[in-house]
């Protein structure tokens, strides 16, 4: 049975899903919660210094989540980052270490929690959403790492060379995919801790042009406002044993 996303922007750091049948029944099996949640419990480094405090603008939120209708079951979540950007004029480098919760909900109306299948992250690398203007030889470097709790911390790394502008909209890249991906799988079945750092870099000679941000508004007051660049991660679910609860 395909399915879809019904999505909320979670402005106060809470954003949820549910998985909706639609009518065309074909035999793809689909392998995930009735309904799952993530929550922002934690913000740290400049390219975050606005947890918990209030904003009339833009602020540090969870944004939106998708997901592939063929079969190869591909997640994404994302959390968009207003203060996070770089600069060859001014800071060439920015970072935000994310810690999130993790739930599943046995229902869609989430009034029973679940613990039937196990989060899997990095199934499909990291998605970075942003805009970039850069000069010939000046690069902006993404690097999204993952803490596992093992010791050994998966990192995604993207690069974006100049001569290249964006315009006004962002642009969406993937880190490059390796064919058997490197899983981290959560510790326990129905929640967990997902904890990761975003590190943006402007690589180039000073005097010329590298920068890498968001989509922006101007308010009422001439004021830039930053959406915030956009970090997705890939997840998908196995199904738990009773021995894996």
């Amino acid at each position: 049975m395909k399915s879809s996303f019904a999505t909320s922007l979670g402005l106060l750091g809470l954003a949820t899903a549910v998985a909706l049948p639609t009518p065309n029944a074909d035999p793809i099996v689909r392998i995930l919660p009735p309904n799952w949640a993530f929550n922002i419990t934690s913000l740290r480094g400049p390219g975050c210094p606005d947890f918990a405090e209030p904003s009339t603008g833009f602020k540090t939120r969870l944004t939106y989540g998708q997901n592939t209708m063929d079969g190869s079951e591909i997640y994404y979540w994302h959390v968009a980052y207003p203060h996070l950007r770089a600069s060859l004029a001014g800071e060439d480098h920015s970072w935000c270490e994310t810690e999130l919760s993790y739930s599943e909900y046995a229902d869609a109306e989430q009034t029973k929690k679940g613990e039937n299948y196990r989060l899997r992250l990095h199934k499909n690398g990291t998605k970075v959403l942003a805009t970039y203007d850069l000069d010939e030889a000046v690069k902006a470097k993404w690097q999204v790492t993952y803490d596992t709790e093992r010791g050994e911390d998966i990192t995604d790394e993207l690069t974006i060379a100049g001569p290249h502008t964006s315009g006004q909209y962002a642009q969406s890249d993937n880190s490059p995919v390796s064919k058997n991906p490197e899983l981290y799988k959560l510790p326990k079945c129905g929640a967990g801790k997902i904890k990761f750092r975003t590190d943006l870099h402007i690589v180039g000679e000073k005097g010329k042009k590298g920068v890498a941000e968001s989509e922006k508004t101007k308010s009422a007051d001439g004021k830039e406002q930053y959406y915030g660049a956009q970090v997705g991660w890939s997840y998908d679910w196995e199904k738990c044993v009773t021995s894996d609860v």
